[in-house]
């Protein structure tokens, strides 16, 4: 008898089990995607939107001087606007509809490595639900137009009386006011899923993310990314596994990399000092991909930089600081032994913001710190997070860039490489408002207080800039104008 056993394994490694619904499902994908792409082409015409807002404001006007029988109206009129308005709906409509089939079919699919599918990666329901909502919508305005239209036709075909025909016109001018109202709300953002690249990035908004990050931007981008392009993204960077130099890993030279795009966001690094640190770690052949169409090149990569600095600026200022710090000499890089750096939002909306903390040390020794969190009335009100601190090499003077570029780069890789960064979520109860101080202590693990810092944000039980779904228009909307800039 075999050793090896000759029962089926449908779910082991090498096995074509299930490929060929996968393959089904990228074929209704793409067909799915052909009317989503036009439908949405369509529907994001700007000349069609006014139109569609200038017909659900003067349809209802123009039936209620038609009630008051005003000199020049007539009911045809009215009922010719409403469907003319009803028509010109329809491909919003069709869009949301194979936006939804889309999305559904999509994080149906299996993850770059196929051992899950995307549907129980967190994030996908928030994004169905989205979609979801905005179909109720979408039909709710459609279908608006449509009865007032069927009202009034009522009206004018068979006898009423003087009541019945009062309720039936006060209706279909009801109907064709709350089709105005809605209208204003949903044209006011974007159709979703317009983007070609892309196109579940604007509906993503983060979930769960680890508190401690090792490859900072890495780590902070994929957590911005959506289940579909997270997973094309991990598999992007596991295919550079030979397109590296020697000395450093696939994970290493994307960090190096998207450190080098925010520098050159900055206008720290021009175009040609960006290629030439990009060929300090990836070789020739990864270079000519970068500059490509493929999925993940340096636009790409840019407008996936922008969204997450759209969703996350408090982590980008921590950065920003810390190239200041190192151009101008800062004492706390140069005399301080800890440095801390803490960034807030001003407003805590829904009750709920972020904590990024940078923590330095340059003792010029590995140790184990506590980061003491107290937050007043927060749930909870104290955190402790204990983790070991890398040993950093303290900068002699300042760097000059008209002098020596090289060292900027340096300096901050090895700044970001050996430090420890973290992002901590806070949450306050509904009962409380107003503004309250949150208190960070670095400490040692034998109890001794090297650095106490408090800061303050105001908390809000409402929506505001800083909530996730003004952070989700914000972000689609910086993308958006990145992309056409490129387009340009």
């Amino acid at each position: 008898m075999s050793k090896e056993s000759e029962l089926p394994t449908p779910y082991g490694n090498g096995s074509i089990y299930g490929a060929g619904n996968q393959n089904s499902l990228y074929r209704r994908v793409k067909a799915r995607d052909t009317g989503r792409k036009l439908w949405t082409r369509i529907a994001s015409y700007r000349i069609l939107q006014q139109i569609r807002i200038s017909l659900t404001f003067i349809a209802p006007i123009y039936a209620t001087l038609n009630y008051f029988n005003v000199t020049g109206t007539n009911v045809n009129i009215s009922i010719f606007l409403f469907i003319l308005i009803f028509m010109l709906f329809i491909p919003s409509f069709l869009a949301i509809i194979f936006a939804q089939m889309s999305a559904r079919d999509r994080l149906q699919l299996k993850t770059a490595d196929g051992k899950k599918s995307m549907n129980s990666i967190p994030g996908t329901e928030r994004i169905l639900n989205t979609l979801r909502e905005r179909r109720v919508l979408e039909t709710t305005r459609i279908l608006t137009p449509l009865f007032s239209a069927i009202l009034l036709y009522f009206i004018s075909s068979f006898q009423t009386d003087i009541i019945l025909g009062s309720i039936l016109n006060t209706s279909a001018i009801v109907l064709g006011l709350f089709c105005f109202l809605i209208s204003i709300s949903l044209d006011s953002t974007q159709v979703p899923m317009r983007d070609n690249q892309f196109p579940l990035l604007s509906l993503h908004a983060p979930t769960l993310h680890h508190s401690a990050l090792e490859k900072v931007i890495t780590e902070i981008l994929i957590a911005h990314l959506d289940p579909e392009t997270a997973s094309y993204f991990e598999e992007w960077v596991t295919s550079l596994k030979n397109k590296v130099r020697r000395h450093i890993s696939p994970e290493e030279a994307v960090e190096y990399l998207l450190r080098t795009l925010h520098l050159n966001s900055l206008n720290l690094l021009d175009e040609n000092r960006m290629f030439s640190e990009i060929k300090r770690v990836f070789k020739v052949s990864a270079v000519d991909d970068l500059k490509s169409d493929s999925k993940f090149n340096l636009k790409s990569l840019r407008i996936l930089l922008q969204h997450t600095k759209s969703w996350q600026p408090s982590f980008f200022r921590v950065i920003d600081r810390l190239v200041g710090d190192v151009q101008r000499g800062h004492s706390s890089i140069i005399e301080d032994k800890w440095r801390m750096d803490l960034e807030i939002p001003p407003l805590a909306s829904e009750g709920q913001t972020d904590l990024i903390a940078m923590v330095h040390n340059f003792s010029g020794k590995e140790r184990i710190i506590e980061i003491e969190i107290i937050s007043a009335e927060g749930a909870p009100t104290s955190q402790v997070i204990r983790l070991q601190s890398p040993s950093s090499k303290r900068l002699k003077a300042s760097i000059d860039l008209n002098k020596d570029d090289e060292d900027l780069v340096d300096a901050l890789t090895e700044k970001l490489d050996n430090c420890v960064t973290l992002w901590v979520g806070l949450a306050w109860p509904n009962t409380v408002s107003g503004s309250r101080p949150v208190q960070i202590n670095l400490n040692l693990d034998n109890g001794e207080t090297l650095i106490s810092t408090v800061v303050n944000t105001a908390i809000s039980a409402g929506a505001h800039a800083e909530s996730a779904g003004n952070k989700m228009i914000d972000a689609a909307s910086s993308v958006r104008e990145l992309a056409l800039s490129f387009a340009e």
